[in-house]
């Protein structure tokens, strides 16, 4: 069982980014050409990884899952924990200073190995694995989805990511990063997209302006040590669970003490490996039971419980790795967007021809 899970996520539903937001600067095709080969993503989860290949004709083939190494896993949990309170991006002196720190570590032989080195071992796994399943070298540009890391925000896209180094390393092609596309996209939009929630046409066919979608995001829970790996040593199991549900409410709990965040309608996904374990799920339906029950969780307008909707995800163990693919498919694959713009037509409101050759 996976020692890190901070895959159980809390997200308002109302009032969410679609996984689209983070697409919509891809560059996108306008002829309806379908590219047969397969899209590719990558999951670099917390303690493991897997691929999934999407194919043009709509099949999802689950390529690999690979157990992450002590020293993956630890690196992971380590930048989780950095900056984790700050909510903006670092002075560039303080990114120049990282950066040249790390060259004269790498340079020197200390420090041990540099976090693209570490990401890279999982990458060329996956890769391997990959490659024997489809009996050829992957076929088009990997596309990777992680858990969101606020410590890497400001590298998103830079040639210093961690990311984009490990590609390199892996011998993965990497994006083109003119196209301001992100070197990677958080497991919380990506697990939504796998379940094909949160999505929207208008915004990635045709721009932010051609949607009434509010882009915020909350992640209320961005990263919990479950401790799931040591419940078999727990002496008493039903308080480990209690102490579990406890931690999770008081993560929420301190999201709706701030008076200008949305309560009225939640979103609980539940993903990763832990999400097949019945314990885990039925903690999840506990806190969801005492959130409606609280009176700290009522909606000051009305006075009424939230509206508490719970998505376990489909084979939630691949679910990023398959949103990211399924992100992956849509851009290689301008048929997506066909429909969109069809109906935007016959509707009077959508760009001519001429104007969509131009996105």
């Amino acid at each position: 069982m996976a020692d890190l899970v901070s895959r159980s996520l809390v997200t308002r539903s109302a009032a969410f980014t679609t996984f689209f937001f983070l697409l919509a600067s891809l560059p996108f095709t306008a002829s309806s050409v379908v590219d047969l080969r397969p899209a590719i993503g990558f999951d670099l989860g917390q303690s493991y990884g897997t691929a999934v290949a999407h194919f043009s004709n709509g099949t999802v083939l689950k390529l690999a899952k690979v157990e992450g190494s002590q020293r993956y896993q630890a690196f992971l949990q380590s930048e989780l924990q950095k900056q984790q309170e700050a909510w903006w991006y670092p002075p560039h002196a303080e990114i120049q200073r990282e950066d040249l720190s790390r060259l004269l570590k790498q340079y020197m032989g200390i420090g041990g190995p540099d976090g693209a080195v570490i990401l890279a071992e999982m990458l060329i796994a996956l890769r391997t694995s990959s490659e024997a399943v489809l009996g050829a070298p992957l076929p088009a540009t990997v596309v990777i989805t992680a858990p969101y890391i606020i410590a890497w925000s400001y590298e998103e896209t830079l040639q210093i990511s961690y990311i984009k180094r490990a590609q390199k390393l892996a011998g993965l092609r990497t994006v083109k990063m003119e196209s301001m596309t992100p070197v990677y996209l958080g497991e919380a939009n990506t697990i939504l997209a796998a379940n094909r929630r949160m999505l929207c046409p208008d915004l990635f066919c045709n721009g932010p302006e051609w949607t009434n979608e509010n882009f915020h995001k909350y992640d209320v829970v961005y990263l919990v040590r479950f401790g799931l790996n040591q419940l078999e040593q727990a002496s008493d199991q039903e308080m480990f669970w209690r102490e579990l549900q406890d931690h999770l409410k008081s993560r929420v709990r301190e999201y709706v003490k701030q008076p200008d965040n949305y309560r009225e309608s939640f979103l609980v996904v539940v993903s990763g490996e832990a999400a097949d374990n019945p314990k885990v799920v039925e903690a999840i339906r506990g806190i969801i039971t005492d959130m409606q029950k609280d009176p700290a969780f009522r909606v000051v307008e009305t006075g009424r419980a939230p509206r508490i909707e719970l998505l376990i995800s489909e084979d939630p163990t691949y679910a990023a790795a398959k949103g990211v693919a399924f992100g992956q498919r849509i851009n290689m694959d301008s048929r997506y967007c066909d429909d969109w713009f069809e109906r935007e037509k016959a509707m009077g409101g959508g760009r001519d021809e001429d104007s969509r050759d131009e996105l």
